[in-house]
């Protein structure tokens, strides 16, 4: 067997493909507009002869509308021109967070799998492994995540700073990453003027003295190209380096636990894990691999990441899967007014409140995110629990339920 845990099949990692996706929607989106308003500017010189022209004459405008535009076709153009400028910043702005939002999740998943890089002790833990015992490991909206910081360190500010947080935790980079800093920082630049002060410069519109307005930054569309190049560059090259001597297959382990956690992936005789994460990650329209890489790393898993019965990593959907999945694997079949009905989440939550099964620190956990929401995560032993007594008071329990509801 390959080392899969530490090699991966997978030219990118799945944070690189997500944003390949959104890269693409966006470049699709503006080569949408740039021969439109080509085409818009050519005809209406066509037909608008001189700039005192009426543009109402050539565009389609409803007449409840027509007073919004400009009176004549040289002050369209103005307008236009400015339309097509602030269009162009929002795509700056769109490229940006698009960048930004992939590099905190590549980074996160770099020091979920290899933690003791926070330490300078890199292979000292393998970070699986604690994803596995606590699912909420993984979790950047958890109250616990433990790597919010270092993560901050990396991914905010000047990139000249950025890039020697990388290095100090990651190792050293490649030079033509390390190169691109100037452009990266002057599109970080960019992008919060946009962003703070809608297109114009922070050290003059911050607060204002002056009270009249100044023209916005102006960006061409060769900038915009060379913003679409950079960001795809810098991109590709972080997840080249991050991927191959960092992350490895932690990714696709991240996903297999969490599937398995949330319920999407059930045990089944006749669907192998193996068979079920390879279906999830088609959805990502990965390279194909094969099914032996599938097979080695659910294999790996469940040789090298073992749970604890008590182990609290399942969320409520999956339990109430597990458990309607082996009930009806013993033939057994839960009756209400006389019905055969499944076991539902609300009857999953009034068994566990009846039984003070919450409670139970071998059967639950409280977690609450960032965003002060709980939630509760449940063990094997919980899921033995329900199924044994719901198949022992098959006839009966529903009903108790439901009266306790």
């Amino acid at each position: 067997m390959s080392n899969v845990r530490w090699e991966s099949p997978f030219p990118y990692s799945l944070a690189f493909n997500l944003f390949k996706q959104h890269f693409e929607e966006i470049n699709r989106s503006y080569w949408a507009f740039v021969p439109a308003a080509n085409t818009i500017k050519s005809f209406a010189k066509k037909s608008l002869l001189d700039d005192n022209a009426d543009p109402k004459k050539f565009f389609l405008i409803p007449d409840e509308e027509d007073r919004r535009m400009a009176p004549t076709y040289g002050e369209w153009k103005t307008d236009f021109s400015e339309y097509v400028n602030y269009s162009r910043l929002n795509i700056i702005m769109l490229l940006s967070s698009c960048f930004e939002t992939y590099l905190r999740t590549v980074v996160s998943l770099s020091f979920e799998s290899k933690p003791g890089v926070i330490i300078n002790c890199q292979d000292a833990v393998d970070g699986a492994a604690l994803l596995k015992r606590d699912i909420m490991y993984g979790n950047m909206n958890d109250k616990s995540y433990r790597f919010g910081e270092v993560i901050e360190e990396v991914c905010r500010g000047e990139w000249a700073n950025r890039f020697c947080a990388f290095q100090k935790y990651f190792g050293k980079l490649p030079p033509q990453l390390l190169d691109l800093s100037k452009d990266l920082d002057e599109l970080r630049v960019t992008r919060n003027n946009l962003g703070h002060y809608f297109g114009r410069r922070k050290d003059v519109y911050s607060a204002p003295i002056d009270f009249e307005p100044i023209e916005t930054t102006r960006i061409s569309h060769e900038r915009i190209l060379k913003y679409f190049k950079l960001i795809y560059s810098a991109a590709k090259m972080i997840d080249g380096y991050l991927h191959k001597n960092i992350i490895g297959s932690y990714d696709i382990i991240k996903k297999y636990f969490f599937s398995l956690s949330n319920g999407e992936i059930l045990t089944d005789p006749y669907n192998p894990d193996a068979y079920q994460l390879r279906k999830l990650l088609g959805r990502h329209d990965l390279t194909r691999v094969g099914k032996k890489y599938y097979d080695e790393l659910v294999t790996y898993c469940e040789t090298n990441y073992v749970e604890s019965e008590t182990d609290c990593i399942f969320t409520r959907k999956r339990c109430v899967k597990e458990i309607n999945r082996r009930l009806k694997e013993s033939g057994t079949k839960l009756l209400y007014n006389g019905q055969v009905v499944p076991f539902d989440p609300l009857s999953f939550k009034l068994l566990l409140i009846k039984d003070n099964l919450y409670d139970k620190d071998n059967y639950s956990e409280r977690k609450i995110g960032n965003n002060r929401q709980v939630q509760y995560l449940h063990s094997l032993a919980l899921i033995d629990y329900v199924t044994k007594k719901l198949e022992s008071n098959s006839n009966s329990i529903m009903e108790k339920l439901k009266e306790e509801k």
